[in-house]
């Protein structure tokens, strides 16, 4: 098995963790205030899945890095409104969730993680910062948790998909999946 796959293993694993309830770490969900329903966010998808990486990272001796500043600059607002996000010389440096690193600091895996149905906009930012050739890497990942995938969420994350410009050859490996077991896993290559 090579690393990608292996990587995906840890993706797959950190959805049924969450899902469970039961994560095997020291990590709990809170729950919203005054209810009874636990709360997970982008948040526990990214500590769920660290976790869950530590092996990996052992066997091929990478390292990982959170909230890796970008090595391009990006626009995505213009005068405090929203525009349509683009590396820019006169922007200012953004960030990604999560890199994971060889020996010697070169990127292996770049991923973004969302939950829940974001806005276009916000898929627009993570996506721009993705198919950029300058931000190399190997592999680059947009993972994004639902609390439940209906034919309607999927319509509508696939139609925001579609209509961002993609703005290079980039491969983007992009994967959702909800909390709920019998919903749909969305896996897109864009």
């Amino acid at each position: 098995m090579n690393f990608k796959n292996e990587l995906e293993n840890v993706i797959e694993q950190s959805f049924k963790e969450l899902r469970s309830g039961s994560t095997g770490t020291r990590l709990v969900f809170p729950k919203y205030s005054g209810g009874t329903k636990k709360r997970v966010s982008e948040q526990e998808l990214r500590f769920v899945f660290v976790e869950l990486l530590q092996p990996l990272l052992k066997k091929y001796d990478y390292y990982y890095s959170v909230e890796t500043p970008t090595e391009d600059k990006y626009q995505f607002s213009n005068k405090g409104k929203y525009c349509t996000p683009t590396a820019s010389e006169d922007g200012q440096s953004a960030s990604f969730d999560l890199t994971i690193k060889d020996s010697i600091g070169e990127n292996i895996a770049i991923i973004e993680f969302k939950a829940k149905s974001a806005s276009t906009h916000e898929y627009a930012k993570d996506l721009c910062k993705l198919w950029n050739p300058k931000e190399k890497s190997k592999y680059k990942y947009f993972i994004n948790l639902f609390e439940k995938i209906e034919k309607s969420t999927e319509k509508a994350f696939c139609n925001k998909l579609e209509s961002l410009p993609k703005t290079s050859n980039e491969k983007v490996f992009i994967w959702a999946e909800s909390l709920r077991e019998k919903d749909k896993t969305i896996r897109i290559e864009k």
